[in-house]
């Protein structure tokens, strides 16, 4: 997962420096947010590095023969593709997959969260019909396109929350995107997990230190007051 501590975030002039009155505070959380929002890189880069990656997806295309169980190709190679038209709507992920002697191409827009405004809900799901369209006759197997927010396992909230805008066929809960890539959801989360804890460390600390923050700051009790509390 994104750092915090890596994050540059805005010094100055901020919406959450006008919302706290603190400049530190707002440099502070536009850095959080600034983690937040390239968390779903992060998730992409940390997917790509278990799976394995197509050499040449235009070889590959021409070739039309998968020659593992699962392959996949990244938004940046469909986009440097001249077989696939993508026109900037590439998609985060193809997936190649065969079942059997059956291979097919699954078109996977994969999201670190689970919930869009109409807008986006509409721009995303047009985004991904209009590559469809435009590519599908240059793959020679099957397509099917995906939503796959990796965070919720309810493929009805996912439909919730792009507005109605993809069907549950369409939807994939972050459980089910492993299980096509044949890697492990759980390892995935382990691997979050630990950043997430260091960015708990270095936000806590770093808020502590802004002189703003100070006074609002409570100095947990000795042991034996918290026990005397409970026995009262």
């Amino acid at each position: 997962m994104a750092l915090i501590e890596n994050m540059s975030g805005r010094k100055r002039g901020s919406g959450y420096e006008r919302l706290f009155g603190d400049a530190q505070i707002g440099h502070l959380i536009s850095r959080v947010q600034g983690a937040v929002i390239s968390a779903g890189s992060e998730l992409e880069k940390l997917i790509a590095d278990k799976v394995p990656t197509i050499p040449d997806l235009d070889e590959f295309l021409e070739r039309g023969v998968l020659d593992s169980k699962v392959r996949i190709a990244s938004k940046q190679q469909v986009k440097k593709s001249d077989k696939l038209n993508a026109g900037g709507s590439e998609p985060d992920f193809l997936i190649f997959r065969r079942y059997g002697h059956h291979t097919v191409c699954h078109v996977v827009e994969l999201k670190d969260g689970d919930a869009f405004d109409t807008k986006k809900s509409a721009a995303e799901h047009e985004a991904m019909e209009s590559f469809v369209q435009r590519t599908a006759r240059n793959i020679p197997f099957t397509v099917k396109m995906h939503f796959c927010c990796f965070n919720q396992n309810d493929r009805d909230e996912i439909v919730s929350g792009f507005k109605g805008r993809i069907t549950p066929e369409s939807a994939l809960t972050g459980r089910e995107f492993c299980e096509l890539l044949k890697i492990s959801y759980e390892d995935i989360l382990k691997d979050r997990a630990a950043d997430a804890r260091q960015n708990l460390e270095y936000f806590v600390t770093q808020l502590s230190r802004i002189p703003a923050v100070a006074p609002f700051l409570e100095v947990s009790p000795p042991e034996n007051s918290i026990a005397d509390e409970r026995a009262r």
